[in-house]
């Protein structure tokens, strides 16, 4: 006979072969109060402890079930047996049981025929996109598709699949776009052609978003199969809009897109270094330019030539700071007045004070500016220094660059004044460049000034500027007072006072033959010159 074991206990109840009494509800709420009543019958005593048997043989149902049910093993001694239950997975089904999951098979997951079985991790990966552009419907998105989830850029799997963005039928995402595909894309001027695109195709429909890897921004829609033109975004600063000027894309001598600019830069247009351009048209035919010189009450307009990336010269804008409404001025009588001489057009003759003269804008030689009608004119000068529109012609040396001298130097070249620097030589009105930062000029002292013209004595014409040395002319004097054949004769005093000869210097009567006379002149000088009067030698700037 075997000893009773708790655990194989669980199957079996207490006295299920000896006999019981039904204990009403009532009696056993009692409890000991009722069996300890009178005696207690083993009968009594055999129903109190099958009820409490079959009270853990339903517990024992319970957790048995659930260990088969996932596989766990109970035993005797097994006291994690209770852990295993609670953390043990859910094993595969082939039909479905109330609490439980089924799970579909390898070819249902793949089909996804069936509506009431679940997928394992393995199920649904047999729906996995085949690539990472496969856009079968129903397929689930994987890591990279069509550019999304990827930290970088992968030709071979997040890249514009197609020639050009205007490619239809790409699936809708966020692309690498490589240098190649988006010069083929027409995307708008400034825009760099490597970046990413934002796309979605909507049957004829649909639009992209194209941000560059510098940062440009454009976009464009697709309405009935075709695309728009591309749109480019503006960021604060663009073409000097939102923040301060910036440098002319095309240069202050052209026409540039609807902005405001600064260079310093002189153009025949004339008109301010500031300057907003508002061009016509996509072409950038010239519209209108306002522009002002930086710092100033100077303002001027530039009206655009027809049909060409070019304005006409600038027009000064006459207002109450340089226009009297008051006196009603003419402005047409009135002169620009600037404290040096600009180096743009501010229209066709202005006054400079730190030249004290009139100024016009010209072209000399290779000189375009403002310079005075009497450049390299030869004056003489009557005060101690130099004026400031003078300089001595003494032979010094100037700095050919110097905004004093450059129209000088530019009007020395071309009227053939400039000679090289060994043909240089006092007295001739000649300059000669001596180094690329020297410029000599004529030294004209101790000269009298000759007009050009033929030489009275040898009839070789005069080049101008060239200097001549000194000379005596020769003369011949005739003897009143002898005939021919040596007749004594008185003197004819008449013919002597009509060549200067004054009766007071004691002549006779009468000449002794026996005496020549002659007239003769004494001085005390080194050289032959005339009364004079002495100036400096000077050249207008």
């Amino acid at each position: 006979m075997a000893v009773v074991n708790f655990y194989s206990g669980f199957e079996y109840k207490w006295g299920q072969t000896g006999g019981v009494i039904d204990l009403q509800d009532d009696q056993y709420k009692l409890g000991w109060a009722f069996i300890g009543s009178t005696p207690p019958s083993v009968e009594q005593f055999n129903k109190l402890q099958q009820l409490n048997d079959e009270k853990f043989a339903w517990l024992w149902g319970q957790f048995k079930s659930a260990a088969s049910a996932r596989k766990v093993t109970l035993g005797a001694n097994d006291l994690l047996g209770l852990n295993k239950l609670l953390t043990a997975a859910t094993p595969d089904a082939s039909a479905t049981v109330k609490g439980m999951t089924a799970y579909a098979s390898d070819a249902e997951a793949a089909a996804r025929t069936v509506k009431t079985k679940a997928l394992t991790p393995y199920g649904l990966g047999l729906n996995l996109q085949s690539s990472a552009r496969d856009t079968t419907a129903g397929k689930i998105l994987t890591v990279g598709a069509f550019g999304l989830g990827r930290a970088g850029a992968d030709t071979t799997i997040d890249a514009w699949p197609a020639e050009n963005l205007s490619t239809l039928d790409v699936g809708a995402g966020m692309y690498y776009v490589p240098n190649a595909q988006g010069a083929a894309s027409n995307l708008p001027a400034g825009v760099t052609n490597q970046g990413v695109v934002f796309h979605r195709q909507s049957g004829s429909g649909g639009g992209q978003l194209y941000a560059s890897f510098d940062g440009e921004l454009a976009w464009r829609g697709r309405r009935s199969g075709e695309y728009t033109a591309w749109n480019r975004a503006l960021a604060v600063g663009d073409y000097g809009l939102g923040a301060g000027t910036v440098n002319p894309a095309n240069g202050r001598d052209s026409v540039n897109p609807f902005g405001w600019y600064y260079q310093n830069r002189t153009t025949t247009w004339g008109g301010g270094s500031f300057f907003l351009d508002m061009p016509y048209g996509t072409a950038l035919n010239a519209g209108l330019r306002l522009s002002t010189d930086p710092y100033t009450d100077n303002f001027y307009l530039n009206g655009g030539v027809s049909g060409k990336k070019e304005y006409r010269a600038a027009c000064k804008i006459w207002h109450n700071k340089n226009f009297d409404p008051d006196t009603k001025a003419d402005k047409s009588t009135s002169i620009p007045t600037f404290a040096t001489a600009p180096k743009t057009n501010q229209g066709p003759v202005i006054y400079v004070i730190d030249r004290q003269q009139l100024l016009q804008w010209q072209t000399i030689g290779s000189f375009t500016g403002y310079a005075s009608l009497n450049v390299g004119r030869f004056v003489w000068g009557t005060s101690k220094n130099a004026r400031v529109d003078e300089v001595d012609a003494i032979g010094q040396v100037v700095a050919p660059t110097n905004t004093r001298f450059v129209a000088l130097v530019a009007w020395a070249e071309a009227n053939g004044h400039v000679v090289a620097p060994g043909d240089w030589k006092k007295g001739a009105f000649v300059f000669s460049k001596v180094s690329a930062g020297s410029f000599r000029l004529p030294d004209l002292r101790d000269q009298f000034i000759r007009a050009t013209g033929t030489d009275a004595d040898t009839a070789n014409a005069r080049v101008l500027g060239t200097a001549q040395k000194e000379t005596v002319r020769r003369e011949k004097h005739d003897v009143y007072g002898l005939k021919s054949g040596g007749d004594i004769h008185t003197l004819d005093r008449a013919k002597l006072g009509a060549i200067g000869v004054s009766a007071s210097i004691g002549l006779p009567d009468s000449i002794d033959p026996g005496i020549i006379y002659g007239f003769v002149q004494t001085g005390s000088g080194v050289e032959t010159r005339s009364a004079n009067m002495g100036l400096h030698p000077r050249i207008q700037v």
